[in-house]
């Protein structure tokens, strides 16, 4: 029997999820929170096997609430998130997540993500995002990418997608032109380019921005 627990601030996610784990043979929803805080406490008491996380709580972040269970217990994680965007998975991931699926009310998909990630002790990612292997390094075209953006670099290349000039994303991030400049180098190397034009290109396809922004003209 794999004892599940919940933490998700949705009152209709939270009832059909549980519906559907309570009427599993080999699962129970043991307890349910609505807040981190409270989902922290619950697996403290009730010690579940595998815990559902939304990321985006009302309290605290849910990367937040993966860090502490992952440092007092031996639960795993499957994050239910509706951003895919390589940014957040990878932020999941470095938090201590062990499975990553996208709200879209899949049950099927949902029971197959907890049993593989509890039975056979796998990461498990959506379909929609499990092409760009997080489990490993970044693989596209032969290339490798040994460096994820950090979320300054993630906030820079997305300011250039919508046409920012290194002196407009300075005033928006609230940093000089030069230390913008710097990020960007950085952003360059770390995708293997030269111009900015195949730095969007490059991240893009990595999913650190959304195809329809890209302004690349």
């Amino acid at each position: 029997m794999i004892r599940l627990a919940l933490i998700e601030d949705e009152e209709l996610i939270r009832l059909g999820i549980t519906t559907a784990i309570n009427q599993q043979p080999d699962m129970e929803m043991v307890g349910v929170a609505r807040t981190g805080i409270e989902g922290i406490s619950l697996v403290k008491e009730l010690n579940p096997d595998v815990i559902l996380v939304d990321i985006g709580l009302p309290d605290i972040s849910g990367l937040e609430v993966i860090k502490e269970v992952k440092l007092n217990s031996n639960t795993k994680v499957v994050v239910l998130s509706s951003h895919s965007s390589q940014g957040t998975v990878q932020s999941a991931l470095n938090a201590g997540a062990d499975s990553y699926l996208l709200k879209k009310n899949n049950i099927p998909l949902l029971l197959e993500a907890i049993k593989t990630t509890f039975s056979d002790h796998q990461c498990f990612f959506d379909p929609y995002i499990s092409r760009r292997n997080f489990c490993h390094q970044q693989k596209i075209k032969g290339k490798t990418y040994q460096d994820n953006l950090t979320n300054t670099e993630i906030q820079i290349v997305s300011l250039m997608a919508v046409g920012f000039s290194n002196k407009l994303i300075a005033e928006q991030l609230f940093i000089s032109e030069s230390t913008v400049k710097g990020h960007v180098n950085k952003i360059f190397a770390k995708l293997d380019v030269s111009d900015r034009v195949n730095a969007l290109i490059e991240a893009s396809k990595l999913g650190y921005i959304e195809q329809d922004y890209l302004q690349v003209g």
